[in-house]
């Protein structure tokens, strides 16, 4: 969605701040009792007094010093039947969690990736599964293999496979639409390598919540089981079996019952808490005091009684203050470092206003932003600060009456859209969705959304509406998000990087439309860039952030230097109009074009064309020639096509007519029909430096696998390889340890560089990779691409929207507009 996610987050408490409530104590008490009792039931048939398939005295007697907790119906000690009666249990459950997430777990990956005839009959199963009463399944599969823990085992992994298969396809489907899965596509790394490297680490957490809570049902189908007669068999200890076995003298001996009953609850109570006191699950509910399991700790000081008109504001927030939102000595800390990405931040918002936050990338633009609105990213703790939303001060509210607050009054506009929108909603539902939490009837939802889509200059033909986010350009996501938020008709709308991924024509037409749009509804907008120009025009105040401090505010910042800008860049469209005008664009290929056939060039594509699934022609007919160590520049408006046709030239994407050729070879159109040394020759480096790089695996690890994929120095000299990877492209040996989450978006962009050259390409695709920097990091990543690919000889392929690159690259410039790839004069490149 489109507002803020707020994670359920535990953040440590600042000095001052009161001492944590029930859910932080009990933690550790239930991680001891749960261990206890596994001790208990794993090491308890040594601990057993007398042997607990023997008789020890009469049927129910009663308790005595030689029987503690009496007999059974056998005569049996019932404490050494319930000390023995666990192991079997407890092991099991842990081997049918096993056996169960090692095959649904399996088929889950393949499901996702493989699609097609291989998830259609991995998912018909598991409906076939799923139809079945589990226990009615657990009867049929027991008796059919006889009773005992085998028929048990089976069973109850038959109940569990149909879940953790869809859970796993759920999420692998997501994580497969991240960037850093397919450079490892392009890559040619095989399946195996790509589900075990590339998705399984990242589907940990989820298997991780997901066990914890799954093991309580296993140990009570087990349980079950035995009560059902269908598991252990007499004599053997079980816990379940003791509590059918001696159900008709509960009269008469009740601890029979009673004590492997007590264990049992004690083991499936303590496996729950545990998982919801480390986070899987939602905290309870407060009353009163800030919320201890949400994510906005809890100020250094509790706020003053307040009286009066003040007072009877905080009471009625829905009545519009005149300021939107307010933060005051906002302080935020690393909780790993100890560092303050934020440090004495004060900002205002006034209502019907437009305030613009601009500031280096790492400056602490987004968490002064998302700790406005009461949020704070896991790894940063607020040590001081107040916040106010709509006269109202969030450190007194509870979770669910500040996420209230803000679902009725602001939405948020997150960075990247391809994680904040839905991946499995159409078009239409991501709108529709929105509309719907606002009481909008169903029969207007369709036509006021169209009606927003046109607002942000998408289409509203039926086809573009049933489209879905991965069948979206970058620029088209990012309208559609804000498209999402403006259907919420909030109060306060935040834009954390809105137009990163658009052209500056685009970027320019957009921002001034949206504000105009919130300026005629009275809505308060907060506009996060790092690019001055683009939002200075549209914003009543300019704040400029450094270094995690406020260093200039003021309206419209007149005395800032604007050289240099982004929206230069449409010279580069408007000198493209210019040469169809005068017949110097050539709508073929450029100058090069003859020698596309020589073994010299590196890249030449002829009469390249791709479609898009549901919509058409993307381009057609594109060619275009690259020599050794040679550069184009592919410039156009978002959605053109650019993307694509970089993807097409990977072969990520099948040309539907066409061919892609490497020093005269023609290359197969999809990329897992070429050869190593194609796939190895020809690297793509993403756009979006927080999505490409695999945010589980370290920096050592991601630019070190092409070199051990394709064998291309001994194991021996895999990491001093690395090192020198990472080096050239300016990073240190204290990078190589660091997972992406450490890194900065330059250093980012840096690592995928590095990653990129490790395979030693004789081309490099680098779609729109300044896109997401600030202007400085920009310039610094461009200048060492320059570097890279003199001194190296690698032919380079830049897509862009920024004036700047193409300045700073050079070569030739080729245009993508009207599905047609158009090429510049170099002389008039720039």
């Amino acid at each position: 969605m489109t507002l803020v996610s707020y994670p359920v987050t535990e953040p440590p408490a600042p000095a001052g701040a009161p001492p944590r409530e029930a859910p932080a104590r009990r933690r550790p008490v239930a991680a001891i009792v749960f261990g206890l009792l596994v001790a208990l039931t794993l090491c308890g048939p040594w601990l057993a007094p007398k042997d607990p398939r023997v008789g020890a005295g009469m049927p129910y007697a009663p308790s005595s010093a030689d029987t503690p907790l009496g007999t059974d119906h056998l005569g049996a000690d019932v404490l050494s039947r319930v000390l023995s009666g666990g192991r079997t249990l407890v092991l099991l459950s842990v081997a049918v969690l096993l056996v169960a997430y090692l095959i649904g777990v399996t088929a889950g990956m393949l499901a996702a990736y493989r699609g097609g005839f291989v998830a259609t009959l991995i998912l018909r199963c598991a409906d076939v599964l799923m139809g079945l009463p589990p226990l009615v399944l657990i009867a049929v599969i027991a008796t059919g293999t006889g009773p005992g823990l085998l028929g048990v085992a089976v069973s109850v992994v038959a109940v569990m496979l149909p879940d953790i298969t869809r859970i796993v396809r759920a999420t692998t489907t997501q994580i497969l639409a991240h960037d850093y899965v397919e450079v490892a596509l392009a890559r040619g790394e095989s399946t195996a390598a790509i589900l075990a490297r590339e998705v399984l680490p990242n589907l940990l957490r989820t298997l991780a919540a997901d066990a914890s809570v799954r093991f309580a049902g296993t140990a009570y189908a087990v349980a079950t089981a035995g009560f059902l007669g269908l598991g252990a068999q007499p004599p053997t200890p079980d816990w379940g079996l003791m509590i059918m076995e001696n159900q008709g003298g509960l009269t008469l001996q009740p601890m029979a019952v009673l004590a492997p009953a007590a264990l049992l609850l004690a083991l499936l109570l303590t496996v729950g808490r545990l998982s919801d006191s480390l986070g899987f699950a939602p905290a309870p509910r407060r009353r009163r005091g800030p919320a201890r399991g949400s994510a906005v700790p809890a100020a250094v000081s509790a706020p003053a009684t307040r009286t009066g008109p003040e007072a009877a504001r905080e009471e009625r927030p829905e009545e519009a203050p005149d300021t939107a939102a307010t933060v005051r000595g906002l302080r935020l800390r690393a909780t790993s470092t100890g560092l303050e990405p934020v440090r004495g931040v004060d900002l205002t918002v006034p209502a019907g206003t437009v305030v613009a936050l601009i500031g280096d990338s790492g400056s602490g633009k987004t968490s002064t932003a998302l700790a406005l609105l009461g949020h704070t990213n896991p790894g940063l703790e607020r040590t001081s600060g107040t916040t106010r939303l709509f006269g109202t001060d969030l450190a007194g509210l509870g979770r669910r009456e500040l996420a209230r607050l803000r679902a009725r009054a602001v939405a948020y506009v997150a960075q990247d859209p391809r994680t904040s929108l839905p991946g499995n909603l159409k078009v239409a539902d991501q709108i529709g969705e929105q509309l719907r939490a606002l009481g909008v009837p169903a029969g207007e939802r369709l036509e006021r959304a169209r009606s927003a889509l046109r607002r942000v200059a998408l289409p509203d033909d039926p086809a573009f509406l049933a489209r879905k986010p991965h069948q979206l350009s970058g620029g088209q996501l990012q309208r559609l998000s804000i498209a999402v938020a403006l259907a919420r008709e909030p109060r306060l709308l935040v834009l954390d990087e809105p137009t990163s991924a658009l052209d500056p024509q685009n970027t320019a037409r957009l921002v001034m439309e949206v504000v105009a749009l919130c300026r005629e509804a009275g809505t308060a907008v907060l506009l996060i860039s790092h690019d001055l120009d683009a939002v200075a025009r549209a914003a009543d105040t300019v704040v400029v952030m450094s270094g995690g401090r406020v260093v200039s505010s003021g309206p419209q910042l007149d005395g800032l230097d604007k050289t240099d800008k982004q929206t230069d860049a449409t010279d580069t469209y408007e000198l493209a109009e210019a040469s169809q005008a005068d017949g110097t664009a050539d709508d073929a290929a450029d100058d090069t074009a003859g020698d596309a056939l020589d073994n010299a060039v590196p890249l030449s594509v002829v009469g390249l064309c791709a479609d898009r699934p549901g919509a058409g022609r993307i381009f057609s007919d594109a060619t275009l020639t690259v020599p050794a160590g040679g550069r184009l520049c592919v410039v156009g408006a978002s959605g053109s096509g650019k993307s694509t046709l970089l993807r097409a030239i990977t072969g990520l994407v099948v040309p539907t007519a066409g061919e892609v050729r490497m020093a005269g070879e023609v290359l197969a159109g999809q990329v897992g029909r070429r050869s190593p040394l194609q796939r190895r020759l020809l690297q793509l480096v993403p756009q979006n430096p927080y999505d490409s790089l695999n945010p589980r695996q370290t920096v050592a690890r991601i630019v070190g696998r092409p070199l051990r994929q394709f064998g291309l120095v001994p194991a021996d000299r895999v990491e001093a390889e690395t090192l020198g990877l990472v080096e050239r492209v300016g990073l240190g040996a204290e990078h190589l340890g660091r997972r992406p989450a450490a890194l900065s978006g330059g250093e980012r962009q840096r690592v995928a560089l590095a990653r990129a050259l490790a395979a030693r390409p004789d081309v490099l695709l680098c779609d729109e990779i300044t896109s997401a920097l600030d202007r400085t990091t920009a310039l610094s990543v461009l200048a060492l691409l320059d570097e890279l690919c003199r001194e190296l000889g690698v032919a380079l392929i830049v897509v862009t929207h920024d004036r700047l690159v193409v300045e700073r690259i050079g070569g030739r410039i080729a245009q993508v507009a009207d599905g047609r790839l158009r090429h510049l004069p170099a002389a008039r490149a720039v």
